[in-house]
């Protein structure tokens, strides 16, 4: 396989992002990791575009819908389309990747899409994730089933989920991320601590099909539990997703899962879960998966 990387204008690689998200993370994501990672791929890489059999284009997505308000009422939208058509040459060809709720969200043709947070737009799921948590030095005791923190309002089954489980004694289900400073510390921190306590780490979708809480878990050696209308654990074809993780479609069957699950079994799916995202799944790791995919369409 060789690839040529197409050469976008600088305003469309931003330096940086206008709000960065979970609040733990540092401004970077898999837009920037996986040009990082391509790059030093010397013996893939072609400089003439004639001879290769795929063109990358590494537009970092994120930041530019960010920057320009989310995309709300389409700001920026239009000057990206422009941009972005400039450099397309062969859209059957080409491929990029986009961490951004709803992928490019401009026409880019045929070309193919490797996305984290899909919602209706069509792609190949990759991880979405963030900075590591910190984790204590010391075993934490399992008290909890399951638990999950984090804001309820981004999607229908989050809501189900809390009328379910609120004021429950071994599902922990709580959320409001806190808007003060030292008030989000300690959420973060609770959010660790209370992820270790559980033998399943619930993390439903929200306006994306994917969600953070699924790889945060998975750092955590926690099992993580995907929650939602689609499954999106990645690159399925090559990962066996069942030995170290969950995915239900529905609360029903959520249900179902926590009044039956062996707790042994869940936590040496938390132990494979870990290895994997350390070995192959976190930054640097996911991006062979992306050619294997690519070798495969």
């Amino acid at each position: 396989m060789k690839i040529y990387i197409l050469e976008p204008p600088a305003v469309l690689q931003p330096k940086k992002q206008n709000f960065r998200y979970p609040a733990h993370n540092k401004d970077y994501g898999i837009e920037q990791d996986f040009l990082i990672w391509i790059k030093r791929q010397k013996h893939l890489l072609t400089m003439n575009p004639e001879e290769a059999d795929w063109h990358y284009l590494p537009i970092y997505w994120t930041r530019w819908h960010i920057n320009h308000n989310f995309a709300a009422n389409g700001e920026g939208l239009e000057e990206l389309q422009d941009r972005t058509g400039d450099l397309i040459s062969d859209d059957a060809k080409t491929f990029t990747v986009s961490q951004f709720d709803g992928g490019t969200l401009v026409n880019i043709g045929k070309a193919t899409v490797f996305t984290a947070a899909r919602t209706i737009n069509e792609g190949i799921d990759v991880p979405i994730l963030c900075s590591r948590h910190r984790k204590p030095l010391f075993p934490i005791k399992k008290k909890y089933l399951a638990t999950f923190n984090g804001s309820f309002d981004t999607h229908p089954v989050r809501v189900e989920m809390k009328k379910k489980y609120t004021n429950t004694d071994e599902i922990l289900v709580q959320g409001g991320l806190p808007t003060r400073f030292w008030k989000r510390w300690f959420w973060a921190k609770n959010y660790n601590l209370n992820t270790l306590r559980s033998y399943i780490a619930l993390c439903p979708r929200g306006t994306s099909c994917n969600s953070f809480r699924f790889f945060e878990a998975m750092q955590l050696g926690v099992a993580p539990c995907l929650i939602g209308d689609l499954d999106v654990r990645p690159f399925k074809n090559y990962i066996p997703w069942d030995d170290m993780s969950y995915y239900v479609s529905s609360v029903e069957s959520l249900d179902e899962l926590l009044h039956t699950f062996d707790k042994e079994e869940a936590l040496e799916k938390g132990k494979k879960a870990f290895q994997y995202w350390k070995n192959e799944l976190y930054y640097q790791k996911w991006c062979r998966y992306a050619l294997m995919e690519l070798n495969d369409k």
